[in-house]
């Protein structure tokens, strides 16, 4: 049986065998507390085949993770104009399939145009001896058996345990629900939200959006009485976060849009500066805050005003975040936006990450004191050679996303969707979906709306969740070798990630870049 092996930087199809990092054995360089995988492409293979795997040598040591690459469609490479088309966007004209989801492998494959991909990643601990560690992986399919050799590294570099990146993908628990048709079965729903959750933090997410306050009283139409709220649900989520290793949250934004061209945001309903809006403010603000501290939560709270003000709100909008602070001073304000005039409205500026590229001294103008710069993909930016985490694009371009946090010491990273799956959407056949924000429609690039599937009965995880995760932990690196040499950290940087717009894609010559911050983490250590 014919076979390849491919980097875990590298896109792989169910219609192809000839690839770029192509070739007949693994050789894979890791650190340690950290994953050393790739993937296998496999030609000719039964439905429905039996499928085994098995390790030998001494790096047998290592526990496989081992999955079945599953292809999902690209129907379209919506919103990306011919002149945005170079040598590497997009990675494939549409329509085709994509090996983006991965499994957990079971007994049997299913091949799509007669050939199946595996997906494999050996588990380093953080007390591995560096070493170089050598066997075969044995792949049993129909009873047909295919020995890969393999050669893998361990250097002493160590991603740490804890991060030091902040990094937030917008999870839904209804979505769960939804797509796992459990929506009468809390018990199984939340069972399942706490397999994503896990998969999640794997990648090292350590932040979520978080709600669930309940009103228990409001004012009555002549408007006497009083707001009252009920918080115990957003404690006790939050104690279960917690529980599963998140650290931070962002609370659910106090206002939002009323339209992407009026002036007007409103505030559980109202008109932000109306008197109606005031009150409800006065009321849930100061008790939040008084929460958030009986729990000793302010330093791990982050709340939203009105997600991505722009120039026809960005008044109202500082307004708003001006009447927040007076209610609820010690919580630190977070919001996306490009770049528009509401410089002093926030504690925290997430901008595009094209929009920093673009406006980066006026942002870096906003750094005022603590107050800090994040940033963000979503729909945008689409073109122009700026890197997201598109289907459509290399997957090395996801692999880059947190080298820019590196690059201009941006400590944070957000995206709206983790599993946020449109309207009669499927995942597995539909990555273009049209989306409704406010008074805007659009089609979405392919991917934008999910980073992990809902797979039979458990989540399934992504190849651009597993880029995620090995950019944050490449960020941990870079960040660990600035310290005893930042012009060292630089330099390696600089091989691949220049600007958000500008990166290597070559996916051979970001093996080396890799090898070399490897070596350069862990000559930090004195090995």
């Amino acid at each position: 049986m014919r076979f390849v092996t491919v980097k875990d930087t590298e896109w792989t199809y169910p219609d192809r065998l000839e690839y770029a990092s192509g070739g007949q054995e693994f050789t894979l360089h890791s650190a340690r507390n950290s994953y050393a995988a790739g993937q296998l492409i496999l030609e000719g293979v039964p439905a429905g085949a039996s499928v085994s795997v098995c390790v030998t040598g001494t790096v047998a040591e290592f526990p496989l993770e081992a999955y079945e690459l599953v292809p999902v469609m690209v129907e379209d490479n919506a919103n990306l104009r011919e002149q945005d088309y170079n040598e590497y966007i997009p990675s494939r004209k549409a329509p085709y399939y994509l090996y983006d989801c991965a499994k957990p492998l079971g007994q049997t494959l299913t091949p799509h145009s007669g050939n199946a991909g595996l997906y494999l990643a050996f588990r380093i601990p953080a007390d591995a001896k560096p070493a170089v560690y050598v066997g075969d992986i044995t792949v049993c399919v129909a009873g047909e058996i295919v020995n890969v050799p393999v050669v893998l590294r361990v250097y002493a570099a160590t991603v740490p345990e804890t991060e030091s990146l902040k990094i937030i993908h917008g999870f839904s628990v209804g979505h769960v629900a939804r797509y796992h048709g459990t929506e009468d079965k809390p018990e199984e729903t939340r069972r399942l939200a706490d397999l994503y959750l896990r998969m999640l933090r794997r990648a090292r997410q350590n932040m979520l959006y978080v709600g669930g306050v309940k009103v228990l009283s409001r004012p009555d139409e002549n408007g006497s009485g009083e707001w009252a709220f009920d918080f115990t649900p957003l404690v006790e989520s939050v104690k279960h976060y917690i529980s599963l290793g998140y650290q931070y949250f962002n609370m659910s934004s106090v206002g939002g849009r009323k339209s992407w061209k009026e002036s007007t945001s409103l505030v559980a309903g109202m008109p932000a500066m109306s008197y109606e809006a005031y009150r409800y403010l006065s009321a849930y603000l100061p008790a939040l805050q008084k929460v958030l501290e009986e729990n000793g939560w302010i330093d791990r709270f982050y709340m939203g005003v009105s997600d991505e003000p722009n120039d026809a709100n960005a008044t109202e909008f500082r307004a708003l975040c001006g009447l927040v602070r007076k209610f609820a001073p010690k919580i630190r304000l977070l919001d996306a936006l490009s770049y528009t005039a509401v410089h002093g409205a926030l504690d925290v500026w997430v901008p595009l990450n094209a929009e920093y590229e673009k406006h980066r001294q006026e942002f870096e103008g906003f750094r005022v004191g603590n107050d800090e710069i994040w940033t963000y993909v979503c729909c945008g930016p689409r073109g122009e050679g700026y890197i997201n985490r598109f289907m459509d694009y290399p997957l090395l371009s996801t692999r880059y996303l947190y080298w820019g946090n590196y690059k201009y010491d941006l400590r944070g990273y957000l995206h709206w969707a983790a599993n946020i799956y449109q309207p009669g959407q499927n995942p597995f056949e539909q990555n273009c979906p049209e989306h409704r924000n406010a008074d805007a429609v659009c089609i979405l690039p392919p991917g934008d709306t999910h980073i992990v599937y809902p797979g039979q009965g458990e989540p399934w995880m992504s190849l651009r969740l597993e880029a995620q995760r090995a950019s944050a932990e490449d960020y941990e690196l870079l960040r660990q070798i600035a310290k005893h040499d930042k012009a060292k950290a630089d330099e390696i940087c600089a091989l691949g990630f220049r600007k958000y717009n500008d990166v290597d894609y070559d996916v051979n010559r970001f093996e080396q870049t890799r090898i070399a911050l490897l070596k350069a983490a862990s000559e930090c250590l004195g090995q």
